[in-house]
């Protein structure tokens, strides 16, 4: 890695929730937290609230038991990725902290979680392989490149 005059990062950010785009930004900030000796905060979110046509759902006898079983599954499946993705870094020598957040606007839970552990970098991975389609859908990683107060690195 090329020397930055003057950059010194000394607490590193992820976000990851197990998708391909996600692993990119894990892998980048394990390195860059092995670069500069930074401890490294992995955060992953659990979504809160009904999106989209889940809302319709509701309506339905029964719904709530399914909706009950769907985010159990979801935090399990979240949990289990948060714990394996840390023993990954820690395996590299890494200090690890592990951030797992229920939200509802996981940009701003990301960035809470920055504000908190007094982040420099934040990492987040891009899903979104135009702007037309982060336009439509939301891209989390423009809403805290946008928001941050730190630099963001948006791995692709």
């Amino acid at each position: 890695m090329p020397d930055l005059p003057g950059v010194q990062y000394r607490r590193i950010l992820v976000a990851t929730g197990g998708a391909a785009h996600s692993e990119v930004a894990t892998q980048r900030a394990a390195h860059l937290a092995l670069q500069f000796s930074a401890p490294l905060h992995i955060v992953s979110v659990i979504p809160q609230g009904r999106p989209g046509l889940e809302n319709v759902t509701a309506a339905f006898a029964g719904s709530s038991d399914l909706d009950g079983r769907v985010t159990q599954d979801t935090h399990q499946r979240i949990n289990r990725h948060l714990h394996s993705t840390a023993a990954d870094a820690r395996s590299l020598g890494l200090d690890v902290h592990e951030h797992l957040i229920t939200a509802l606007k996981p940009a701003d839970a990301i960035l809470s979680v920055a504000r908190e552990v007094d982040a420099d970098l934040i990492v987040l991975g891009r899903r979104h392989t135009s702007a037309w389609s982060a336009a439509l859908a939301g891209s989390v990683a423009d809403m805290v490149s946008h928001a941050s107060p730190v630099d963001v690195l948006v791995a692709r």
